[in-house]
């Protein structure tokens, strides 16, 4: 994230952090079972969290898209894309515990990409579920992507937040806007 971060920006810059995760899935009879996935985008409000410039035919790397901050993340209508991400990732949680045949309250774990904290606790108030249901680590990490959810679901497994036989969603939200999530047995 590093390098997509505008370090004079104080007010977003300090919300980043690096990282990297993966989480590596086989067939087989021992160890987690995932259950479903479910992922979405909506390309409407994509232009209030994304790096607008660099890369692209239509969005070339220049001398002037750099000297105009054009390859950094950018956030526009913070407040808009907070309320969308809550919505999102309660909407996630409830898809996979339904496809599931369960109640989001029949969770024991919910993994979620730690964007910042205030939208994972108004998502726990949203899904009238205990704040301590949710597994966090941004104030550790911060956000690092794509590599949050991994890195938590390591945390949360080796802390024994997780334990044999716990239903756990995972679930993100992303730029674009993109949201996501899987619904997990674990073994």
């Amino acid at each position: 994230m590093s390098r997509t971060i505008n370090w004079k920006e104080r007010a977003s810059c300090v919300l980043f952090g690096d990282g990297a995760g993966a989480v590596v899935l086989k067939r087989g009879d021992k160890g987690a079972e995932l259950l479903s996935t479910h992922i979405h985008s909506d390309g409407s409000a994509g232009r209030n969290l994304l790096v607008p410039g660099g890369g692209s035919s239509t969005t070339p790397i220049t001398c002037d898209s750099v000297k105009k901050g054009a390859h950094y993340l950018k956030l526009f209508e913070a407040n808009k894309t907070f309320k969308v991400a809550v919505k999102r990732f309660a909407e996630s949680c409830k898809e996979a515990a339904a496809f599931n045949g369960c109640d989001v309250t029949d969770v024991d774990v919910i993994v979620p990409h730690q964007a910042n904290l205030r939208i994972l606790q108004a998502f726990a108030d949203m899904l009238r579920i205990p704040r301590e249901k949710i597994f966090v680590n941004i104030d550790r990490y911060g956000n690092t992507s794509a590599a949050t959810v991994p890195l938590a679901l390591d945390e949360a497994v080796r802390s024994g937040r997780i334990r044999p036989g716990d239903k756990v969603i995972l679930t993100a939200f992303g730029g674009g806007l993109t949201w996501a999530s899987s619904f997990v047995r674990w073994h």
